[in-house]
């Protein structure tokens, strides 16, 4: 995993704060994260605001959208983390986020599940086709990128045309997850295997080189990048008691 080293940032400068009194901090501080990460986040945010009373908020969507709520001032945010290289590629064309700074601080895999109590069964992956299966829950590719991931390994095995017809698209993976959750028993969803819940079973893991490598990306926002406890806090997001949490969740840590 690429990391930002800035150690023991936070209560040095605290430290410090009288004899530099041009060194502040934020009350609170906003994070635009992609929807996957928002359960993981959320309890490692829980835990940087035991440590230095920064308030954390966020914004939880598709990283397609959040990508063009910052672009379009609808959404503001310190830092921004993306599900896919593509989306922040954008935040990088588009002068909001500086690419010497980026990160990549985990990875995912797809899965396809069914709701828990589904008697459906996958031997292989062309049963997607077969008549057992009657819908297949996807986000969105426009803007989701578990959805796009989905679609590239759909059309990589030659099964996209002829299983269409059955795709639902969903905005946002959580929507997807409760939906899937609920859904008839000849229904299954393709998402990331950290959004599985006891109220899902994973019928069959989607082998890796049929789409594009899932990685995450974090970057400060702007002038967010000056703040030091956007620094403290992007470092303290990739230290091991933050990504045990993530790796409990179902992330793959460590990538490259």
């Amino acid at each position: 995993m690429n990391r930002i080293s800035y150690p023991g940032l936070m209560p040095l400068l605290f430290l410090l704060g009288v004899a530099l009194p041009t060194v502040s901090f934020s009350a609170e501080l906003n994070l635009a994260v992609a929807n996957s990460t928002c359960t993981a986040i959320r309890q490692v945010g829980e835990k940087y605001e035991q440590r230095t009373g920064i308030h954390i908020n966020y914004v939880c969507k598709s990283s397609g959208r959040l990508a063009k709520g910052l672009n379009g001032k609808t959404i503001q945010a310190d830092i921004y983390i993306s599900a896919n290289k593509k989306w922040m590629n954008y935040m990088i064309e588009h002068g909001l986020v500086d690419a010497s700074h980026v990160t990549i601080p985990w990875g995912n895999e797809l899965v396809v599940a069914a709701p828990a109590s589904s008697p459906l069964q996958m031997e292989s992956w062309q049963d997607l086709a077969g008549a057992d299966i009657k819908t297949i829950l996807l986000g969105d590719p426009g803007t989701a990128p578990f959805g796009r991931y989905a679609k590239e390994a759909l059309q990589h095995t030659g099964l996209w045309d002829s299983v269409r017809i059955r795709v639902v698209t969903k905005k946002h993976i959580t929507l997807l997850a409760e939906t899937l959750a609920n859904a008839d028993p000849d229904t299954v969803g393709i998402l990331f295997k950290s959004n599985i819940t006891e109220e899902h079973k994973v019928l069959f893991l989607v082998d890796a080189s049929w789409h594009s490598p899932i990685r995450y990306f974090m970057g400060p926002v702007g002038n967010a990048a000056e703040n030091p406890a956007v620094l403290d806090l992007l470092t303290f997001i990739q230290e091991q008691e933050s990504s045990d949490i993530f790796r409990a969740s179902g992330f793959k840590v460590d990538v490259e």
